[in-house]
């Protein structure tokens, strides 16, 4: 369990902040101005006809204040994603642009021609081959296979801890809803004597493969060698001996029966992040919730953003967000923090102006400190930067 996080805001111009923050920062999280039809403060309305003349000097601290291997997310509609995108390959190089996501959040019927329904999530690396280099691997739960293992063990516990038992009530939860799941799931259909759900797979290596084991394996009940793949086992003997010495290998009836390898669910939950996912907004109704708070224009999602952040950046991760807004990033944190002890830190600049800090911001951070415990400490600062006309 980490320290008890602390949390800073400043208000003010991000414009004159930003040159007096020291990083590394892990993660940079961009909500800048797009789109907002001018519902937002007057510093960061869509009066900016040159939306990258606002930008550039912001995201010129970008390469600073990032960690050698920090990460930029970026939230962003069709109308700017190309100028962000020329902004930052020209920052970071395009070489370090992992990959632009497409949230499809609900359909909007309001347009003549087209229902634009998608925001995109635009990320980059300060620098992608030391990332990967650094062993890094981004996943992301999957909440049908939780699903599973959650039906798994209350067929287990239900059946008194009998594997037989237990997995006729899971396949009869499951028959009725392998039509809807993915079938890679669906094959995850088996309860071993521990409880585990899982499937078995072909044991035999590929062609390409380059170690590989012939050693013959003794069936347990005859004693007696079982039949060896024609091209191999796909795992070298010490590999073999450690799946044996976990139950990860299922004998046949009797030798004559070539075993197989057991993959359990619980070790395969987790996928690699698709470029593309569906989920209802709920950044206003979330928002609408917080005692105190006012409205806000296009407020984020707590649980959106909350499972990027966590596929990205470690859990004890300094985040930079310099478009404050209504604070959701400071949300996030605090939230993840609280369910998995992480130690994450927030960095937010918001502008002082208008009724959204005191109608919106500090409602919220004052909830979030009761809710969460984790204190936030307020900056004024003082701008710089010329007051610009309406």
């Amino acid at each position: 369990m980490s320290a008890t996080p602390s949390h800073t805001v400043h208000l003010g111009d991000n414009l004159d902040v930003l040159p007096d923050l020291d990083g590394p920062f892990d993660l940079v999280y961009l909500d800048p101005p797009y789109n907002t039809g001018g519902k937002v403060v007057t510093a960061y309305a869509d009066r900016f006809d040159d939306w990258t003349g606002f930008m550039a000097p912001r995201l010129a601290h970008l390469p600073r204040l990032l960690a050698d291997v920090g990460i930029v997310v970026a939230s962003i509609d069709d109308r700017e994603v190309h100028h962000l995108r020329v902004l930052l390959d020209d920052l970071l190089g395009a070489h370090n642009h992992v990959g632009t996501v497409v949230w499809d959040g609900s359909t909007i019927n309001s347009s003549h021609l087209l229902s634009v329904s998608h925001d995109y999530l635009v990320i980059y690396a300060k620098d992608l081959a030391a990332l990967k280099a650094s062993g890094a691997r981004w996943r992301q739960d999957r909440p049908d296979a939780q699903a599973m293992l959650d039906a798994a063990e209350t067929a287990w516990n239900a059946a008194r801890h009998d594997a037989q038992s237990a997995q006729e009530k899971f396949r009869a939860w499951l028959r009725p809803r392998r039509a809807t799941l993915p079938r890679g799931l669906t094959e995850y259909d088996r309860i071993d004597p521990k409880g585990r759900l899982y499937r078995v797979s072909d044991p035999g290596a590929p062609s390409v493969q380059a170690g590989r084991s012939f050693r013959p394996l003794v069936h347990p009940a005859t004693g007696q060698e079982c039949p060896v793949p024609k091209r191999g086992w796909r795992m070298s003997d010490v590999s073999m001996d450690r799946m044996l010495a976990a139950e990860l290998v299922e004998f046949g009836p009797d030798h004559t029966t070539q075993p197989k390898l057991k993959r359990m669910l619980a070790d395969n939950s987790t996928v690699v992040p698709r470029s593309v996912f569906r989920q209802e907004r709920e950044g206003a109704r979330h928002l609408a919730k917080v005692p105190g708070a006012g409205e806000f224009p296009f407020p984020k999602d707590v649980e959106v953003l909350a499972r990027w952040f966590a596929t990205v950046a470690g859990p004890d991760a300094r985040i930079l967000d310099p478009f404050l807004g209504s604070g959701t990033c400071l949300e996030v944190a605090m939230a993840l923090n609280d369910a998995d002890g992480g130690g994450r830190s927030v960095t937010g600049i918001a502008m002082d102006e208008g009724s959204v800090v005191e109608g919106v911001l500090l409602p919220r951070i004052a909830h979030c400190e009761q809710t969460y415990r984790e204190p936030v400490a307020l900056s004024r600062e003082t701008s710089r930067t010329p007051t610009m006309a309406a």
